[in-house]
């Protein structure tokens, strides 16, 4: 979650989009105070926003090894129960950093939001998992093949209770592929290339909104 202090009251406002807008109504005073030294919060711990920003990759490099590591010790019964509680507290930790340090800001989604997936001369379908402006986190079956990072891909995807069908190009920009046996999925990032201002704005509205209704 994105934090700052109230210029007027001292008191902390909430809200996901503070790395989207340039003011903000405080929730405690009600008066519309400049936006900046923005922090994320994360179960009890405080991060500045511009600091994780300078460390992203760093800490995205970090998420990984912690991913990998809970995976191991998932259905290993020599590791404690402890530990185990502890690496997936430590996981949520740092998932919850990443999300707050990212340039814009990214709506997860409750229920899979299908799309139609085109790279490397390969037709698939994929789950988005989460979805800004700039880009969208995409989930996809074992059976596919994993893209390639910084191949081109093309996305045809329309937003939930809306008849519109929305065609983006893009590229991507990492993967992260589903352990073998495993009945997790293929991941990757798509960095959305091309957008006109229109289909932007619409995308922006649906995003907004969507966080409103969290913070609800």
């Amino acid at each position: 979650m994105l934090i700052m202090k109230c210029s007027k009251c001292d008191k902390y406002i909430s809200s996901a989009l503070l790395a989207e807008i340039t003011t903000v109504v405080c929730e405690h005073c009600g008066t519309e105070v400049a936006v900046n030294n923005v922090l994320v919060s994360s179960n009890g711990f405080t991060f500045d926003r511009e600091d994780l920003l300078k460390r992203f990759f760093r800490y995205r490099k970090l998420l990984d090894e912690v991913i990998d590591e809970r995976n191991s010790m998932v259905d290993n019964s020599d590791v404690s129960d402890v530990s185990k509680r502890s690496i997936e507290q430590f996981l949520t930790i740092l998932q919850g950093m990443m999300s707050g340090a990212r340039e814009k800001y990214r709506l997860e989604f409750q229920e899979p939001l299908v799309a139609k997936l085109c790279y490397s001369r390969h037709e698939c379908s994929g789950i988005f998992y989460n979805l800004s402006t700039e880009g969208a986190c995409v989930e996809i079956s074992q059976s596919n093949p994993l893209p390639r990072v910084r191949g081109g891909i093309s996305l045809e995807f329309s937003l939930p209770d809306q008849p519109e069908i929305f065609a983006i190009d893009g590229y991507i920009c990492w993967t992260q592929r589903a352990k073998s046996g495993a009945t997790d999925k293929h991941s990757f990032g798509v960095q959305f290339r091309g957008v006109d201002s229109s289909v932007h704005a619409k995308l922006w509205r649906f995003i907004s909104a969507g966080a409103g209704d969290m913070m609800k």
